[in-house]
């Protein structure tokens, strides 16, 4: 099982970066020369953890409920406002300008976690993102007209990358709440 912890987008929010990236990077799916992120995979990972024998599943939601118990996260909001580009992964995505403390907390925790059950270790720093396209062959244009969502969040889950014909898509295993 290939696995990562993430916050989820909710369905209005998927619509409203979907519609923004559509009007403002027509010209890149269009012409071929990116990939265009499917928007119901839209996420915000927190945590990759990889490839993770199907046993160790409950070890792993063991040990998140552990941690809960000792240092909940606080729910938080977040305004995706600023584009970045990644030119040797070719992905252009959607973030925030400024990153909570306690978002920082959840993602640095999640990572501890997930090292502790065998998940891979990230070497870069913790960025939170939306990818909103894979294989920009160019650097893309600047959009003009700058987004803003604001993203509100209240729990995070544990996501399964799943591969299938029509490429991949994430399947939510268990969700936790963020504190108040």
């Amino acid at each position: 099982m290939r696995l990562f912890f993430a916050l989820d987008l909710t369905p209005a929010a998927k619509l409203e970066i979907d519609t923004w990236r559509d009007r403002s990077f027509r010209e890149l799916s269009a012409g071929g020369m990116a990939r265009p992120a499917h928007p119901g995979n839209f996420h915000i990972t927190l945590a990759f953890i990889g490839d993770v024998d199907e046993r160790k599943l409950e070890s792993l939601c063991d040990s998140v409920d552990q941690w809960l118990e000792q240092a909940p996260p606080a729910q938080g909001s977040l305004s995706l406002n600023q584009v970045g580009y990644w030119q040797r992964q070719g992905i252009l995505w959607l973030g925030p300008e400024h990153c909570p403390d306690s978002l920082i907390q959840l993602a640095g925790g999640l990572q501890g976690l997930s090292r502790r059950t065998g998940g891979k270790r990230e070497s870069k720093k913790f960025t939170p993102h939306v990818t909103l396209f894979r294989r920009c062959k160019v650097p893309p244009p600047s959009s003009l007209q700058p987004p803003e969502v604001r993203l509100d969040y209240a729990e995070f889950a544990l996501f399964e990358s799943i591969q299938g014909k029509q490429g991949v898509r994430y399947q939510a295993l268990q969700f936790w709440p963020c504190c108040p």
